[in-house]
């Protein structure tokens, strides 16, 4: 047993190796392609995207293939019932840290699919800079400096003769108020996967402590009582711990959200901190 798990861990490492290695060199190459296809479908980028993930599936399926083969099927005598599921159990965790590693490189590799609303606001950024100052008085031909981006239909009136003539955005413009939300979030997502990270990490504390709690109905060995009860004292602390991050990691990402798109829409920020409280206030902690 103790030779087929050696075996088994070093196969198991090398396709780890092989699977971060891949994923890590596809996920810029997926990203490139999704901003550049202008296919209205992107069948090229979901094709490519389809085969990465099927590649992280073979993968996957040869370590499932051997555990089958050399694990779950290994022959075993009677007597050492134990020390088989000792073995197994530790080999099917190797398998399941794998499968772990694999959903977070398919995660990233669905998210390639994201628009890079940064380029969007560039786009609409460099309009702004060729128009603010090219537009003209309908009545006298001066010119009427527009001094901010506007994404609405505007009234700007001629400093001359004081006539009010009608700014129409671009549609790309108009578009200023979605595109804000959706780049500010792009902007703090890595704010938001802590939040998250925190809170799965603290259900996995849970589960650990709950597994512990009901191994100790059928421990009879005192020192081993010992052990998982010390164990299950300090995972509540770190539970605890966690669970006291939980609201200053959501309130963080949230109010770092609302600032940038403050910056990005600053006409609407009276709006966006009325939503902002508002969120605040039905947050329920787990």
């Amino acid at each position: 047993m103790k030779e087929t798990k050696e075996r088994f861990f070093l196969f198991i490492d090398k396709l780890e190796d092989k699977l971060r290695e891949f994923a890590e060199a596809s996920i810029p190459e997926l990203e490139e392609l999704n901003n550049n296809d202008t296919d209205e479908y992107k069948r090229e980028y979901s094709s490519m995207k389809n085969a990465v993930l099927g590649q992280l599936e073979s993968i996957m399926k040869k370590g499932r293939e051997v555990q089958e083969e050399k694990i779950t099927n290994f022959p075993y005598h009677e007597n050492e019932t134990k020390a088989y599921y000792e073995f197994r159990n530790e080999c099917y965790q190797r398998l399941h840290r794998l499968d772990e590693i694999n959903a977070i490189y398919c995660e990233k590799i669905e998210n390639t699919q994201q628009e890079d609303y940064e380029i969007k606001y560039r786009k609409i950024l460099d309009e702004y800079q060729i128009i603010k100052d090219q537009f003209h008085c309908s009545q006298c031909g001066s010119l009427v400096h527009i001094d901010k981006i506007y994404s609405t239909t505007t009234y700007l009136t001629c400093s001359f003769c004081n006539t009010k003539n009608t700014f129409e955005p671009s549609s790309q413009t108009k578009a200023l108020e979605q595109l804000g939300r959706s780049l500010a979030e792009q902007r703090t997502a890595h704010l938001l996967l802590q939040y998250q990270e925190a809170c799965k990490k603290s259900q996995q504390l849970y589960l650990k402590i709950h597994e512990l709690e009901l191994s100790l109905t059928w421990e009879a060995d005192k020192n081993s009582v010992t052990q998982k009860e010390k164990q299950i004292q300090d995972l509540k602390q770190q539970k605890e711990k966690l669970e006291q991050q939980e609201p200053k990691l959501y309130q963080h990402y949230w109010r770092t959200m609302f600032d940038e798109w403050n910056k990005i829409n600053p006409d609407m920020e009276e709006q966006h901190e009325k939503f902002y409280t508002r969120i605040l206030n039905e947050y329920k902690p787990n």
